[in-house]
């Protein structure tokens, strides 16, 4: 799902300036991995496979200069009448991160969306973060959201507590606002919620959370093609 600055000039720079950098370490380099299946994909409170399951996998490639860079792909599904919307989306990215100390890191993160088959609905976004002590705040920007040369918004606050050992309580708020959603769903802005428990059982990560958003009226949709009722999400992963 990305001119007042130039985008494609801007991802040059960046690969020429982190090109040297990462792959010059590229023998320190921690590889790691995972794939999930959950019962619908939602991305900020919105499904994006129509309410169906999804099959997801990603890869990184973490370096010991704080840079990575990495990919993810899912199966979605925006079909409507008169649309064969794309059937995978794959993403990349590269990011920087630190320590400021033991408690408190950073990162900044710049992502690039892609859909099979459509590539003018692609984009690029910025993230950056921080976490302190289970919580994590994020910041995310886009000036093309979609492709649309519309500008997105989205700030988040996660929190994730240990009850038990091996068992964490996992709390999340975003809110979302910009012109992609004044102009483009002609509402000004809205927040989405989740309260969820996680775990690990043999090598498989196990997720079970409740989802909403606070929209209503002809925003809410209950059914298919975006739906954004409440829900219950259940995933299971394997990380290598």
């Amino acid at each position: 799902m990305y001119n007042n600055l130039n985008k494609k000039r801007l991802v040059q720079l960046v690969g020429l300036a982190l090109t040297t950098t990462l792959f010059s370490g590229m023998a320190a380099a921690e590889v790691t991995g995972e794939i999930s299946l959950t019962n619908d994909y939602r991305f900020r409170g919105v499904s994006q496979t129509a309410g169906d399951p999804a099959l997801q996998g990603g890869i990184d490639w973490s370096f010991d200069s704080g840079f990575s860079v990495g990919a993810w792909a899912s199966n979605v599904d925006f079909d409507e009448p008169g649309y064969n919307g794309p059937a995978i989306e794959y993403d990349f990215y590269v990011a920087y991160g630190g320590e400021i100390n033991e408690d408190l890191t950073y990162d900044i993160t710049l992502n690039r969306y892609n859909y099979s088959g459509e590539s003018d609905i692609g984009y690029f976004e910025v993230t950056a973060g921080m976490d302190y002590k289970g919580f994590r705040a994020a910041y995310w920007y886009t000036n093309d959201y979609g492709g649309s040369d519309l500008d997105y918004h989205y700030a988040e606050l996660n929190y994730s507590y240990e009850f038990v050992e091996n068992w964490s309580l996992d709390l999340h708020y975003g809110y979302n606002v910009g012109d992609a959603l004044d102009d483009g769903e002609g509402f000004d802005s809205y927040s989405d919620y989740s309260v969820g428990v996680s775990t690990e059982l043999s090598g498989f990560g196990l997720s079970l959370a409740w989802l909403g958003t606070d929209l209503s009226g002809d925003q809410k949709v209950s059914d298919g093609v975006f739906k954004n009722s409440d829900t219950v999400l259940a995933s299971v992963s394997y990380a290598f």
